[in-house]
């Protein structure tokens, strides 16, 4: 019988071991796998290529195991496994990052009734994308979910109908669409209301009172980012009628109690500067309240403003930032049922502590900001709803022109002047009386002479403005 020579059992694991490595080490072109196209079109190209054993045991696969999954179920026709394969092309997650080929697999998805897929897709072509799916076949897919009362199906299916995608435009029917959904509690949908009226679309006039009333409703239901839109436009919409800082200010300390860091890094934003609806301030600057916002807001990286750290705590004691700080470690978010039913009272404003007027610009607010608790009589701010104290306090702005050989500045001031002192007749002069005046007062001012009625508190902010400004500027 002939002699067998057996092959040591070391020797045998390690020689399959090899045989195991052999099959899963990436090879050369599994390398470049990563820039391969994941797009519907080329996509079961792409997969044939990839490593199949290697992809399967999770070793050496050039894409995720997540996004290998993801990918072979797409390309069976799952569309849920579609819109995953989209998200993470999206993302850039387990997979080269690829915005066309993520567009392309929501389509699919949401030709197949992907209510999901189907409202990004409505959120990119709103942001300029190309829709390369079938939008007619989209909103078909959609219509049995909305028939089962689907509130977000509701909203793509909306935002279709008007703006006339996949089918005739059809306005009526897509605002009707979202009262339903609202009505069934989706604020989503009644913020989508509310941006369509302050926004406007095709068939829906521009129309802020309506739109703030639809974002409100969304508020109410919950929507946090809502009440960060509301607070937003209260203070920045184009229409000076619209504007309402003190609405704006109870909205955004909403969303900041909830803990929505941009609603307190805007918040601390409006402590700061405090805020004015014509000459009268409604909220009084407060920088140890607007550090303590920005500091809670900073917990979060995108909102974490070393240029408004700057603003805000350039001018604070040490003593105002210990308080600023023992503040926002104490503090606790309230949720968001609490804040709903929260009345938001304005904060007091001290008659010293008012805002400056936004038209005082730099460098002029500086010179006016280092008088502190102290101001020299021209850094004092005056009350806007006493001429008189606006009187004195241009005088007092010009005398220090004066002192600074600043002739436009004084020029300005003594100008000014003639539009806030009273008139010489409240109703104004006769011909007969104005022609009398100026032979008695040969150097009488034709503007106080011609006057009928005594400034109002914002023709005075403004003749002081005007007037402060100079303050920072050349002989």
């Amino acid at each position: 019988m002939p002699h067998i020579r057996r092959t040591p059992a070391a020797a045998l694991a390690g020689i399959v071991g090899l045989a195991v490595l052999a099959v899963l080490a990436p090879a050369g072109p599994a390398r470049a796998q990563e820039d391969q196209d994941y797009s519907p079109e080329h996509a079961a190209a792409a997969f044939d290529h990839l490593p199949q054993i290697r992809c399967r045991t999770g070793l050496g696969c050039p894409i995720s195991g997540e996004a290998f999954d993801a990918l072979s179920g797409a390309l069976a026709g799952d569309r849920d496994a579609q819109y995953k394969l989209a998200r993470l092309l999206q993302r850039g997650d387990g997979i080269r990052r690829d915005e066309r080929a993520a567009i392309g697999w929501y389509g699919k998805a949401a030709e197949q009734g992907h209510v999901a897929a189907a409202l990004e897709l409505n959120h990119v072509r709103h942001q300029g994308a190309d829709i390369p799916a079938d939008e007619a076949k989209i909103a078909a897919a959609l219509g049995p979910a909305v028939d089962k009362g689907d509130t977000e199906a509701m909203r793509a299916l909306a935002d279709l109908r008007i703006y006339g995608r996949g089918g005739p435009r059809d306005t009526e029917q897509g605002l009707g669409l979202l009262r339903r959904a609202t009505a069934a509690g989706s604020a989503a949908a009644a913020q989508d209301l509310g941006n369509l009226y302050v926004q406007g679309a095709p068939g829906i006039p521009e129309n802020p009172a309506e739109g703030f009333r639809w974002l409100g409703e969304s508020a109410r239901l919950g929507n946090v980012a809502a009440m960060l839109s509301l607070g937003s436009m209260y203070f920045h919409h184009p229409s000076e009628a619209v504007r309402d800082p003190a609405e704006g200010y109870r909205w955004l300390m909403r969303a900041a109690l909830a803990d929505d860091p941009a609603a307190q890094e805007m918040l601390s934003g409006v402590l700061l500067d405090g805020a004015m609806v014509g000459a009268k301030t409604v909220i009084a600057p407060d920088p140890v309240a607007a550090d303590m916002w920005l500091r809670l807001a900073a917990r979060s990286q995108f909102h974490d403003n070393a240029s408004l750290r700057l603003r805000v705590e350039k001018e604070m004691t040490s003593a105002q930032l210990e308080e600023a700080k023992k503040r926002a470690a104490e503090w606790h978010p309230s949720t968001v049922t609490d804040v709903i039913a929260m009345t938001i009272a304005l904060p007091a404003v001290p008659v010293a502590n008012r805002s400056w007027p936004q038209a005082l610009r730099e460098p002029a607010l500086t010179r006016f900001k280092e008088g502190g608790d102290h101001p020299e009589p021209w850094q004092r701010l005056p009350d806007f709803t006493q001429n008189d104290d606006v009187v004195t306090a241009i005088n007092a702005i010009a005398a220090y022109c004066e002192g600074k050989h600043q002739a436009r500045c004084i020029s300005t001031c003594r100008q000014q002047i003639d539009y806030v002192a009273p008139p010489v007749k409240i109703g104004g002069l006769s011909p007969e009386e104005m022609a009398r005046y100026f032979r008695e007062h040969p150097d009488a001012s034709s503007v106080r002479v011609m006057r009928k009625e005594a400034a109002t508190p914002e023709q005075a902010m403004r003749s002081w403005e005007l007037c402060a400004n100079g303050v920072a500027g050349s002989p």
